[in-house]
């Protein structure tokens, strides 16, 4: 005797047409403390919640929402979340992930792949961010890191660097070197580009160097 199938569907609209069926859940949920979790291709699961371990996704797979606390997530071609975050660890993808709601993570870097469509914010604390040929539906932050976008990307939101802690450490340690943003000639930000922070301007399009605000603290 079969085992009934539960397939649970969520479908987010962005506002350039584009339909995102965010995942099919057939094999359940995944939720464990030690240990990673692997989906094979064309898998589709519910919730994968880990706290120390990695999460790989094979191409054409979905799940509802992945996270960990102590590790990455890979993800291959074509994959379909609801949402992705992590720590401790990085968030990468190959081509054509969809996202309905948001990546994020605090130590690690995002790279979405080319042809990514998210429909929430993209955010990370200690890492890099880059988007190729790419929509967010919100904003992009990031503290210590570079962003870049290429290609045709499309930010709807804001991009933002917020404002560092303290730098000086408890060793006498200091990290003077400022983070870079590089935006591509085709590629835009619709919100405001605010810098909290000094900051490595490459900017290719002059209608983007427009929307720069900076609001730095220094503290006096």
């Amino acid at each position: 005797m079969k085992l009934s199938q539960f397939v649970a569907t969520v479908s987010l609209v962005i506002a350039s047409g584009c339909l995102v069926n965010a995942y099919a859940a057939e094999h359940g949920s995944i939720d464990k403390v030690l240990g990673s979790a692997s989906v094979s291709s064309n898998q589709h699961y519910g919730d994968i919640s880990l706290v120390n371990g990695s999460i790989q996704m094979a191409s054409n797979s979905s799940a509802k929402t992945v996270s960990t606390v102590n590790g990455s997530i890979e993800l291959r071609d074509n994959i379909k979340l609801h949402g992705a975050s992590t720590v401790n660890g990085s968030i990468e993808s190959g081509s054509g992930l969809q996202v309905a709601d948001e990546l994020s993570t605090v130590n690690g870097k995002i790279l979405p792949g080319s042809n990514a469509v998210i429909g929430g914010n993209i955010s990370t604390v200690n890492g890099d961010i880059v988007l190729d040929n790419s929509e967010v539906g919100q904003d992009v932050s990031t503290v210590n890191g570079d962003i870049k976008l290429s290609g045709n990307t499309v930010v709807k939101g804001d991009l933002i660097y917020k404002p560092r802690g303290k730098k000086s450490s408890f060793f006498g340690w200091s990290n003077n070197s400022k983070p870079t943003l590089y935006i591509a000639a085709d590629a835009v930000v619709q919100g405001n580009i605010i810098l909290e922070q000094e900051v490595e301007l490459q900017i290719e399009n002059p209608a983007m160097q427009a929307k720069v605000i900076t609001r730095i603290n220094d503290g006096r």
